[in-house]
């Protein structure tokens, strides 16, 4: 099965240095939408974060399954398979997530480059530069099925450890009758191996509702930058903005007077 690979580490989206500059500009000119764009930002951060957590999680469950020794350990196959799913579940989050920071990246540029054209004006409806509610959304249902699915995990690796111990016990149970001694009946907690295995499967459920929630967040911001816009004012720029390039046109193309008009000859 294919792993995560280690090439091409990517920048985090707090240290582009387009990012860095739009929220400059947009702190120097008090812009109303500063703190939710801030704050969609950090919020990527933050899952980017939890990302390389849970990237090392997986590792950490690749250690536990070569720690048990026995080949028909119960537990093998559980985590075998535990692993796979989260592996999986990594490598799609983490290119929904490179997408989403693509985006992020892209409608920064794309904010920059209409201030430069236009000036402050250009601050006002960020939103329409920034296409990244479709990527928040994925990546907030895929964390939140990740960590519904750590969790059955851990419930079978909880059973399966019960299981083993039971019938464990009913083995010594039965040579402890044989030999006249009182029947054991108390039953032993969660096994040293089922505990080591589950604990990356926390710490991977742990992560995965860190990122949701961050994702969540991040759509909150993303709401109330749509909500900042004082749309009329967006709409007097427009029009503004349109009249100017029909004025532009008209020019370009208007006749020039100062050419006579040959005489027509009759």
């Amino acid at each position: 099965m294919s792993r995560p690979t280690k090439a091409a580490k990517p920048d985090p989206i707090a240290e582009n240095s387009i990012v860095i500059e739009l929220l400059d500009v947009l702190k120097k000119h008090n812009a109303p939408a500063s703190e939710d764009l801030k704050g969609m930002i950090e919020n990527t951060a933050k899952i980017e974060q939890q990302l390389a957590t849970a990237i090392a999680e997986l590792a950490a469950m690749r250690r536990e399954l070569a720690a048990i020794r026995e080949d028909n350990h119960p537990m093998r196959k559980v985590l075998q398979n535990a692993i796979i799913g989260v592996q999986d579940r990594i490598l799609a989050l983490r290119q929904q997530l490179e997408t989403m920071k693509a985006a992020i990246v892209d409608g920064c540029e794309n904010v920059l480059k209409a201030f430069k054209e236009r000036g402050a004006a250009a601050l006002n409806g960020l939103t329409q530069f920034f296409k990244v509610r479709p990527a928040l959304e994925a990546i907030a249902k895929s964390c939140d099925q990740a960590a519904k699915e750590n969790t059955q995990t851990i419930s079978k690796i909880e059973r399966i450890s019960r299981e083993y111990h039971k019938t464990g016990q009913h083995l010594r149970n039965i040579g402890r009758a044989m030999t006249g001694k009182e029947l054991i009946t108390s039953m032993k907690p969660v096994g040293k191996v089922a505990k080591a295995a589950e604990a990356p499967m926390k710490a991977a459920r742990a992560c995965n509702l860190a990122m949701r929630d961050a994702a969540r967040d991040a759509l909150k911001s993303l709401s109330r930058l749509e909500k900042s816009i004082d749309r009329p004012k967006l709409i007097k720029e427009q029009l503004n903005t349109a009249a100017k390039q029909a004025a532009a046109y008209n020019a370009r193309n208007a006749p020039d007077k100062t050419k006579t008009t040959p005489a027509v000859e009759l």
